[in-house]
């Protein structure tokens, strides 16, 4: 049996976190979800999802403290992690990169190309799709 992607949704706000969840459902991902910053870390580590689709505007921690945070952890070293942002700019863009995030998807996002960058990333960084 193959084993389903797992991606990992953090978003605070939630009609747009359910969203993505039901969609990457239907893509047939197994989904879960955070609210927060510290929770995304929290169920990265204890979930190892494949990739994390991750909002940098979100009250307390920030998104890229969240991808600096994963990106310490020696069992995600493989997982992909996409930041989706309103915030357009050339230097969080920049800084995100910088931080290892793998991509950056300005919202709002097209899911097709999301679930296509998400799928590229994974084969480059993981050897998988």
């Amino acid at each position: 049996m193959v084993e389903s992607l797992k991606v990992l949704v953090v978003d605070d706000e939630e009609p747009l976190r359910k969203i993505l969840a039901l969609r990457f459902e239907q893509e047939g991902f197994d989904v879960v979800t955070a609210g927060n910053g510290a929770d995304a870390v929290k169920l990265a580590e204890e979930e190892r999802p494949h990739a994390v689709v991750l909002d940098i505007i979100m009250p307390g921690m920030h998104g890229f403290e969240v991808v600096k945070q994963i990106r310490r952890i020696p069992s995600l070293s493989k997982t992909v992690v996409i930041i989706t942002s309103a915030k357009s700019y050339k230097a969080d863009i920049d800084a995100a990169k910088k931080l290892g995030a793998d991509d950056y998807c300005v919202k709002p996002t097209d899911f097709d190309d999301l679930v296509s960058r998400i799928r590229k990333h994974l084969k480059h960084r993981a050897g998988i799709a």
